[in-house]
This record gives structure tokens, sequence and C-alpha cells, in this order.
């Protein structure tokens, strides 16, 4: 009896060791089955990664693009505002019939970062076609109010000094000058002192709408 019963534990030990054995080789096999997906989810995450910073590099360059773009077509958009008003100023000059004597045929106030200073650029024309040279001088003068009061603010109010005029067609006339405190600029005013001509004022208003 105890012959069969050993052969008998021999018979499941060995199948035991076998099962193990088929265990062992299928979760080897799993084993390695997991780590050859693992590596392909790792490849793949890679070249996705790679992909997707060539996108960001297309992107940029495509926006830095569009940017150069936009700031040249800016640029090309001020420097055909400034022909056209140089085209409008020649075409003036040149007309057969002028009609005023003298005017300011172009105007640009501008307020600069320090509060109350202001840069301006004045265009005095002669637009008839006589050729006459026009000298003297010209005041600046503001028209404004102050403290709820109207004042004319003179050149040593406003910083400025007396421009000689010396011109046959038109002089560009600029600086700076600056607003008393708490007051508020309602109109330019050029007054001309003449060679050889009446003398007289020519007035715009004030361009900018915050001036304080």
């Amino acid at each position: 009896m105890q012959q069969p019963l050993g052969r008998r534990l021999m018979v499941v030990s060995l199948l035991a060791s076998l099962l193990l054995l088929a265990v062992a080789g299928y979760l080897g096999l799993r084993y390695q089955e997991q780590a050859r997906l693992l590596e392909q989810h790792r490849q793949q995450a890679e070249r996705n990664r790679q992909e997707l910073l060539a996108l960001r590099v297309d992107l940029q360059t495509l926006l830095s693009a569009e940017s150069s773009q936009l700031a040249q077509l800016d640029q090309q958009s001020r420097e055909l505002a400034e022909q056209a008003q140089q085209l409008a100023l020649y075409r003036q000059v040149l007309a057969p019939d002028g009609g005023a004597e003298l005017l300011l045929a172009q105007e640009d106030i501008t307020t600069l970062a320090e509060p109350g200073l202001f840069a301006y650029r004045l265009v005095l024309l002669q637009p008839t076609n006589t050729g006459n040279r026009v000298t003297g001088q010209a005041r600046l003068k503001i028209r404004a109010l102050l403290g709820g009061q109207p004042v004319v603010l003179n050149e040593e109010a406003l910083g400025v000094a007396p421009v000689t005029l010396d011109f046959r067609h038109f002089q560009v006339l600029t600086g700076q000058l600056r607003l008393p405190v708490g007051s508020r600029a309602q109109a330019l005013e050029l007054q001309l002192e003449l060679d050889r001509r009446p003398a007289r004022t020519l007035s715009l208003n004030w361009p900018t709408p915050d001036n304080t």
C-alpha cells in the first residue's frame, strides 16, 4: 500500500511542478507583452510630444509673421496718410486761385507723457501763386478756461518763444508748450506780425479733448 501511495504523491508533485512551470511561463509571457505594449505607448507618447512641439513652433512662426505683417500694414497706412496730407498741401500751394492770403493748412497737437505738456506742428500756408516772400514773426497764444474763467495764455505762460517767418509757399512751425495746472484749452491763436503787411491772427479749435 505504501508504494502506490508514494507513487501517487510523486505524480501529484510532478503535476504541481508542471502547473507552476506553466503558470510561471504564462506570467512571463504576460510580462513581456505588457512590457512591449508599455514601450509602444512610451514611443507613441514621445512621437506625440515631438509633433506637439513642432506644431507650437509652426504656430509661433505664423504668429510672428502675422505680427510683422500687421506692423508693416500699420506703417504703410501712416505713410499713405502722411502722403495724402502732403499732396493736399501741395495742391493748395499750387492752386491757381488760393483764396485766403494766409491760412493754417494743417495742425497736429499731441499730448506728451508729462501732464500739461503738448507738442505742436502747424503749417502756415500762402495759397496764392504770387510767390511773394512772407517775413515777420508769429506769436502763439491759447484761449482757455482757468478756474471757470476765460483767459488768454501768452508765450510766457506757455513757455514758448516767437517764431521768425520767412517763406514763399508754406512754413512748418513745431515745438512744445505747457498749459498751466487746472486750465482747459479751447482755441489756439497764431498772431502774425508781418513785414510790409497788416498784422493778422489765425485761430483753430483745440483738437485734443483731454488737455488738463
